[in-house]
């Protein structure tokens, strides 16, 4: 919970994916709705070690002033109708899209070698990479496991501009079903700015561009003044999605021309920083030294 200062606030639920509690904390920091909002997360997954998504508690879904419902295309989610099944009658909702990019990714896949660590619940590597595992599988390690990625990935790797065309029309295909709309800002940024840290996790600026949106839209249910919106906006360090930043494959740098990305870019991985041949020496051989 966010926000919600005052001896009674109004409460505010934001169901949604990993990003839902980011726009949440944002929303709150925005001091012309006079702390009279508490911005509550509704999760649409089930969190490390549980086996449901857990709905917030009773008093959440009372003096509910409005509902943040980011788009699924899994309707039938059961997070998603435990949450609806709760909400007031007649309540006001604004639907908004998640950030999705897969095509910078593309041989991204579950990664089945997890161990449990209680200092990492979501795992060290908790991404896969298919020829990751299948250079693990020659037992090679070191640089030549790195060499050895970097040609069989070369030879295997799909049509990029398809793939990104792909995301792209998704972006769009959710804008349609929303209230707030995402694409046209992806669309002119990715390329300059690191707005993907994971195919679904975002930078802070792209966590505040959202915010910024969500709350245009909702300012008639809220209040509040544009003007103000951007002060407060600008006062915040965004956060981050995280402490992981995926590497990206030198070839979709420059094939997709991200032009943030230089080859000796460093990622944030947990505590480490790592270029993506560094990253690759440690994750194909599963190492947990670090």
């Amino acid at each position: 919970m966010y926000g919600g200062r005052t001896a009674q606030p109004r409460n505010v639920l934001v169901y949604g994916n990993c990003q839902a509690p980011f726009l949440a904390q944002m929303l709150a920091a925005l001091d012309d709705l006079n702390d009279d909002y508490r911005f509550v997360y509704a999760p649409n997954h089930a969190l490390p070690g549980e086996q449901k998504a857990p709905v917030p508690p009773d008093h959440c879904f009372e003096n509910v002033a409005l509902v943040l419902w980011q788009f699924e295309e899994y309707a039938a989610n059961p997070a998603a109708l435990a949450v609806r099944a709760r909400l007031p009658a007649h309540c006001p909702v604004v639907t908004y899209p998640s950030f999705v990019m897969t095509s910078l990714w593309p041989f991204e896949c579950p990664e089945p070698r997890g161990a449990v660590d209680p200092a990492y619940p979501w795992g060290r590597y908790p991404l896969g990479d298919m020829i990751g595992l299948q250079i693990r599988a020659t037992g090679l390690s070191g640089p030549l496991a790195v060499a050895a990625y970097l040609d069989l990935s070369l030879q295997k790797m799909p049509a990029l501009e398809v793939r990104l065309q792909r995301d792209i029309d998704r972006m769009h295909r959710y804008d349609a079903q929303c209230d707030v709309q995402l694409a046209d800002f992806v669309e002119a940024n990715f390329r300059d700015q690191h707005l993907f840290w994971t195919s679904g996790h975002m930078s802070g600026g792209a966590v505040s561009e959202l915010a910024r949106r969500v709350a245009a839209v909702a300012r008639p249910y809220l209040g509040g003044q544009a003007g103000r919106m951007e002060t407060c906006l600008a006062a915040v360090e965004p956060p981050g999605m995280g402490e992981l930043q995926m590497p990206i494959h030198p070839m979709v740098t420059d094939r997709l021309g991200l032009r943030f990305c230089a080859p000796d870019m460093t990622y944030q991985w947990y505590t480490q920083h790592w270029t993506f041949y560094d990253y690759m020496a440690r994750y194909i051989p599963l190492d947990t030294s670090w």
